[in-house]
C-alpha cells in the first residue's frame, strides 16, 4: 500500500476510535443521569476514609438521600454521630458532645457538589467545567467507569470528583480531592432505590438540653 493511502487508512480510523470513545463518554454520563435523577429515594451502607498526610480516619454507618436537598448520614462507628441535610440547613449533632452545629447550605456548598447527584436533578456537565468518563479494568472490582468532575469555580474547596460506576451506573464510591491535599472517600453497598422514607428521618430531633451552636448566615 502506498505511505499516502496508509496514513490516509491511519488517520482514519484513528478518527473513529475517537469518536467511539466521545460515544461511550455521552452513554455513561446519559446513563448516570437517568438511573439518579428518576430516582426519588437512596439509602445505602457506607464506608468514609479521611485521609491528610499519613493520618486516615475510617467511619462507617448507614446514608439516606431523598430528592430537595435531604440527607441523613447516621454514623455507627467509630463514634456515633449524626450528620444531616432538611433542603434548606445542614446539621452536626454528636451526641458524646451532647452539642449540635447548624449551617445554611449555601454555606456548606462542598456538599451540595459532592451529593448533588443524589439528592436533585442534575447535569454533569453544567455541575463541573470538565467530565471525563474512564473503563475500569480492575478485575477485583465491580466498577467498570470512573466519571471524573473538575470545580466550576476555584472557590470550591476541592480540585476534582471521582465517580465510581458499576455496569447499571450505580455509584459504588466517591472521591472527592481537596485544595488541601486531603483526600475524602464514601464507599457504598447495598443501595436500596424508591422505598418509602418516614419523613421524620430528614427532621432533626436531639434531647432536651442539647446545646446549639448556630454557625447559619443572615
Amino acid at each position: 500500500m502506498p505511505r499516502r493511502a496508509a496514513l490516509v487508512c491511519l488517520l482514519a480510523l484513528l478518527a473513529s476510535g475517537a469518536a467511539a470513545q466521545e460515544v461511550d463518554t455521552q452513554a455513561v454520563i446519559g446513563g448516570v443521569e437517568r438511573r439518579y435523577n428518576r430516582a426519588t429515594t437512596l439509602e445505602a451502607e457506607f464506608v468514609q476514609r479521611y485521609t491528610s498526610g499519613a493520618n486516615t480516619l475510617v467511619e462507617s454507618g448507614r446514608v439516606f438521600f431523598q430528592k430537595g436537598g435531604r440527607m441523613r448520614w447516621e454514623y455507627r462507628a467509630p463514634d456515633e454521630k449524626l450528620f444531616l441535610t432538611d433542603g434548606d440547613f445542614a446539621y452536626l449533632y454528636v451526641p458524646e458532645d451532647k452539642q449540635v452545629r447548624r449551617q445554611g447550605l449555601k454555606e456548606a456548598s462542598e456538599w451540595q457538589a459532592v451529593f448533588a447527584l443524589l439528592v436533585g436533578r442534575i447535569d454533569l456537565r453544567r455541575q463541573f467545567d470538565r467530565v471525563l468518563v474512564t473503563r475500569v479494568h480492575h478485575l477485583d472490582s465491580p466498577a467498570r467507569w470512573q466519571l471524573r468532575g473538575t470545580p466550576r469555580s476555584g472557590k470550591q474547596p476541592f480540585t476534582e470528583i471521582w465517580f465510581d460506576l458499576n455496569e447499571a451506573y450505580q455509584v459504588l464510591r466517591i472521591e472527592v480531592r481537596q485544595r488541601d491535599g486531603s483526600l475524602m472517600e464514601f464507599h457504598f453497598r447495598d443501595w436500596r432505590e424508591n422505598r418509602p422514607l418516614d419523613p421524620d428521618l430528614f427532621r432533626l430531633s436531639v434531647p432536651p438540653g442539647t446545646a446549639w451552636v448556630d454557625e447559619a448566615g443572615p
